[in-house]
């Protein structure tokens, strides 16, 4: 209702995906939230032909794109939802709707009569004043404070409870039937009983009217609100139908220093002892959501669309740093309300929050409550709560960091960002802890490419010498197996067994080594150096005995860095797929061909060697008797 009924939009059709109502929206479907209160805030239009024709042209056909668009939300959520708007929009396209027609003669006597009785009387009544004077911003709000929130939470009021849709009024309503919100110009029903209530301050669970300081707070009126507070003796029961006190109302209704200035108003009136104490009781109090006002302050601000970052050259500042607020009003206006008494406990979200955030959401927080932590050491808190604000923070920056099943150490891996990755283990991020799958940091590193594993795992290894991680928080990690009872080591050979399709090893083939080590077989080694278990090496299943496979383990078995005990289980696992492939690497074909060269190289030069002798004297002999052949002498022939 409040962003139909917004006075002025930054876009005439919302935007999808940047929207922070349609958002909203989402969020709330996904938490449980009926559709059918789109079909309701299109009933209580009906009377506003200008909200109801941007409602029905211009939100919901992009509220519809939004759902259909969505990731989050069931494929049968998603169809409801779809189904709900296009009935509305398809209601709102009609022109001769009769309820549009009744409502536009309706329009038309109602301002036939209001003329005739100016004519009579010279002057208009006073509700005709306030109605011509909430004309002007008639675009601003449709609705209070609780009917805003009955259509965020999926519930509407009754007719007689908003006296929008009642054609038909009580003789109490009709005795207050002038009076109008003076933000709408809708008309206020109510009893005289809750009139009194009203005065007294005090609103009945069972009223179903806004008390006249919401809508003080709502429209930012301090002046207002100071008098209100100057009169009220019991602030602390004051609550609207959800269980929002004044506070709550503060930190999650007003923007930017307004939420400060008001709250600052409340400090100065609890120095009153009359309203100490209930100020106390008002700011550890929570409203339906089951939330104190620093909590709702908290996940309004976290959960903000956009925020206003520091001018600081984004090059100079690290990840973390990036998300870090110049000057947050937030941050002030939760010292102020620790001032008042807050529960420093209420710093810390719930494990489901958390769960809800995003990542950059969640990092936003993390970022949020380190900025806190320093403001706080500057502000006037009595020492005592500075420093146990301060340990209080560090222990959830802990805790927030290493939620289960929801780690921004893991997402910083996934997602390649290293120095966000360094910089959670600097605060404490716990590199054994495990994912859904049963995958802890290194399960997650081992699956990266190239060598982002090996730089990775470097960066562990340098932070482990500075005594950043612990020896027994690695060896954990290293020896940790996940849901397919695989270690770290085991997936980064089962992913290198199966890159770039499975090549099966093949009975006689013979495989060229590798130039290199690769990147996998320096991360094994590394792990191995860690103290991984060899015994690691092997892969049962002979879905794995694949070309890639074996060439790691040739690569281990002589890569220098590979421990002597796992370059032995190496050089036992690759026997061991020899024999039962018959396949070997070039080298051995090499070797065994120099043995088998050399060898016949030696028979061949033996036997030369064998003949020399022999030879020898046969030319000895043919030239003695060549010579006595020219000398006439038969001395030769005698001697032969």
């Amino acid at each position: 209702m409040e962003k139909v009924t917004k006075g002025k939009h930054k876009h005439l059709n919302p935007e999808v995906g940047k929207d922070g109502t349609l958002t909203e929206c989402k969020r709330l479907f996904k938490k449980g939230a009926s559709p059918e209160v789109l079909t309701e805030v299109l009933i209580k239009l009906k009377k506003s032909p200008e909200y109801y024709e941007y409602y029905t042209q211009r939100f919901l056909p992009v509220l519809k794109e939004e759902i259909k668009q969505s990731k989050e939300l069931e494929k049968i959520k998603k169809e409801k939802i779809e189904q709900v708007i296009s009935e509305a929009i398809n209601k709102g396209s009609k022109k001769d709707h009769p309820d549009n027609v009744d409502q536009n003669e309706t329009g038309r006597r109602g301002s036939m009569e209001s003329k005739d009785s100016g004519i009579e009387s010279g002057n208009s009544s006073e509700a005709e004043d306030d109605h011509d004077a909430s004309k002007k911003h008639s675009i601003s709000s449709a609705n209070t404070i609780n009917e805003d929130q009955e259509v965020e939470n999926g519930i509407t009021s009754n007719s007689e409870d908003s006296g929008i849709e009642s054609s038909n009024s009580s003789e109490d309503e009709d005795d207050h039937a002038d009076e109008k919100d003076h933000i709408s110009g809708i008309p206020i029903f109510h009893t005289a009983k809750e009139d009194q209530e009203v005065e007294n301050g005090i609103i009945n669970s069972n009223v179903q009217y806004t008390d006249k300081i919401f809508k003080v707070i709502k429209n930012g009126d301090q002046g207002k609100f100071r008098e209100y507070l100057k009169g009220c003796t019991d602030i602390s029961s004051v609550k609207d139908k959800k269980e929002n006190n004044i506070l709550h109302l503060i930190v999650t209704q007003l923007e930017k220093k307004q939420k400060f200035d008001f709250l600052n108003t409340v400090l100065n009136v609890s120095k009153k002892e009359e309203l100490k104490a209930q100020l106390e009781k008002a700011v550890n109090d929570k409203n339906g959501n089951d939330q104190t006002p620093l909590q709702a302050l908290l996940l309004s601000k976290v959960t903000k669309e956009k925020h206003s970052f520091e001018t600081t050259p984004r090059k100079t500042l690290t990840p973390l740093k990036k998300l870090i607020p110049h000057y947050d009003n937030t941050i002030v206006s939760a010292i102020q309300l620790l001032k008042l008494g807050a529960n420093i406990d209420d710093l810390q979200l719930s494990k489901e929050e958390l769960q809800e955030l995003s990542e950059k959401q969640k990092i936003y927080y993390l970022n949020f409550l380190e900025k806190l932590a320093e403001s706080v050491k500057k502000s006037e808190l009595e020492p005592e709560i500075k420093i146990n604000t301060e340990a209080k923070i560090k222990e959830i920056i802990g805790y927030t960091i290493n939620t289960p099943d929801s780690n921004s150490l893991h997402s910083a891996i996934e997602n390649n960002g290293k120095k966000l990755f360094e910089e959670l283990l600097q605060k404490g991020a716990d590199i054994s802890l495990k994912d859904t799958n049963g995958n802890n940091a290194l399960h997650h590193i081992a699956l990266l490419k190239g060598e982002q594993k090996v730089a990775y795992l470097e960066l562990i290894l340098n932070l482990v010498e500075k005594g950043v991680i612990s020896q027994d928080k690695l060896r954990e990690a290293i020896d940790a197996t996940n849901q397919k009872e695989d270690t770290p080591l085991q997936v980064a050979l089962k992913t290198k067994a199966r890159k770039g399709g499975t090549k099966y090893l093949k009975k006689g083939k013979i495989f060229d080594p590798t130039v290199s080590y690769s990147n996998t077989t320096k991360f094994c080694a590394m792990l191995l150096e860690m103290g991984a278990d060899p015994r690691s090496l092997e892969l049962e299943d002979q879905a794995f005995d694949t070309r890639k496979y074996y060439l790691t383990l040739c690569g281990l078995k002589d890569y220098p860095k590979t421990p002597h005990k796992a370059q032995e289980k190496a050089r036992e696992l690759k026997e061991e797929l020899e024999e039962e492939y018959h396949c070997k690497t070039p080298l051995k074909k090499c070797q065994s061909g120099v043995k088998r060269t050399g060898s016949s190289i030696g028979k061949a030069a033996s036997k030369i060697i064998r003949k020399v002798p022999a030879l020898a004297i046969m030319f000895a002999v043919i030239g003695i008797a060549t010579y006595a052949a020219f000398n006439g002498t038969i001395a030769p022939v005698a001697a032969i």
